[in-house]
């Protein structure tokens, strides 16, 4: 089975009750399945922690680099960060069971119906379609400004 995962856009939306907030557009494929997602950052922060117990240095952007969290360039460069993040999820070996796929938001049992060989520790190698230098991600991660001005 072969997992493509990328977050190709995002979108603000506002809302009554709350402030303005961004949703990343998650598209995965599995084989001949495709899903798509539309998730908040806190969403990617949740799955984040929980991994965080056995993989401790996997990439991720903080939660506010700048005052304006809301700014297209903060935004895109927080979409980036955030499928690298979601690249280095997919590629750890075995992907902890369960913990991607609740994420996703995907039922396994679907897939395995489809694939009998489907083990419950699927082992999995994430192909990252816009791979981004290593240097990006790593500004992005440690927190890199972006001026006022923009």
């Amino acid at each position: 089975m072969r997992i493509s995962i990328t977050i190709p856009s995002w979108y603000t939306k506002t809302s009554e009750k709350e402030k303005a907030f961004t949703q990343y557009e998650v598209q995965i494929q599995l084989d001949e399945d495709h899903y798509t997602r539309k998730l908040r950052y806190s969403t990617f922060r949740d799955l984040h922690k929980k991994l965080s117990v056995k993989h401790k240095n996997l990439p991720f952007p903080h939660r506010r680099i700048v005052a304006n969290n809301q700014h297209p360039r903060f935004i895109e460069s927080r979409r980036v960060a955030l499928e690298e993040f979601l690249c280095e999820v997919a590629s750890l070996q075995p992907i902890p069971p369960g913990i991607l796929w609740s994420f996703l938001d995907i039922d396994t049992s679907e897939i395995k119906k489809k694939n009998s060989k489907l083990p419950d520790m699927m082992m999995v190698k994430e192909q990252c379609l816009n791979p981004v230098p290593v240097s990006v991600i790593r500004g992005v991660c440690s927190g890199i400004r972006i001026p006022n001005t923009c």
